[in-house]
């Protein structure tokens, strides 16, 4: 990625992206509480029943498998972010992938599900959250995708009436299609030697 003419290192890609996730929760939590008070935040992540986490489970199914047969059977020009994803999972442990995985879905997920829409609907959170997601937005796929994705997450949410099922969906994407892109790279590297 370029910015100002210069290419940005993977570091520096990193420290961006735990900078902008920690002011995500430092916004999400600020704005919970000020929208909803302590008792409102709280119920907010009151666990779900079961069969919630069993519609995120469907949830990150569906997605996963879409996500993974448009990565085979689709151009990836329709598809590509300007290798950010690779560069910031490409070579990231498992750990610091887990880590990373988990910082971003409840950061998010509190922030869009949590605050935003309870105010503005998941029609119009979804499309801010596809918004946010800026390096996405020329391409038409990635747009529909994110917008999907997003608009799935709000039903979670309405449904169990819990971020817990909305956060594990979220979670368990971001985790399982970072792995997937490893895994991608690490057979590229094999079969290009």
């Amino acid at each position: 990625m370029k910015y100002g003419g210069q290419e940005i290192d993977e570091a520096t890609l990193r420290l961006n992206l735990w900078l902008t996730q920690g002011l995500v929760l430092i916004v999400a939590a600020g704005s919970s509480l000020w929208a909803h008070g302590i008792q409102g935040t709280m119920e907010l992540f009151r666990f779900p029943l079961w069969y919630s986490l069993t519609w995120s489970g469907c949830v990150i199914a569906a997605i996963v498998l879409l996500s993974i047969v448009m990565d085979k059977y689709l151009p990836k020009r329709w598809q590509d972010d300007g290798s950010i994803n690779m560069r910031i999972f490409g070579s990231m442990s498992p750990v610091t992938t887990l880590l990373v995985c988990i910082a971003v879905g409840v950061g998010e997920e509190w922030l869009f599900r949590g605050v935003i829409q309870m105010f503005a609907g998941n029609f119009w959170t979804s499309l801010l959250f596809t918004l946010v997601h800026v390096r996405y937005v020329t391409k038409p796929l990635m747009v529909i995708s994110v917008f999907g994705t997003s608009w799935l997450l709000g039903m979670l949410f309405t449904y169990s009436g819990s971020l817990w099922a909305p956060i594990v969906a979220h979670i368990g994407i971001d985790l399982l299609l970072a792995f997937y892109l490893q895994a991608s790279m690490k057979k590229e590297k094999g079969e290009k030697k």
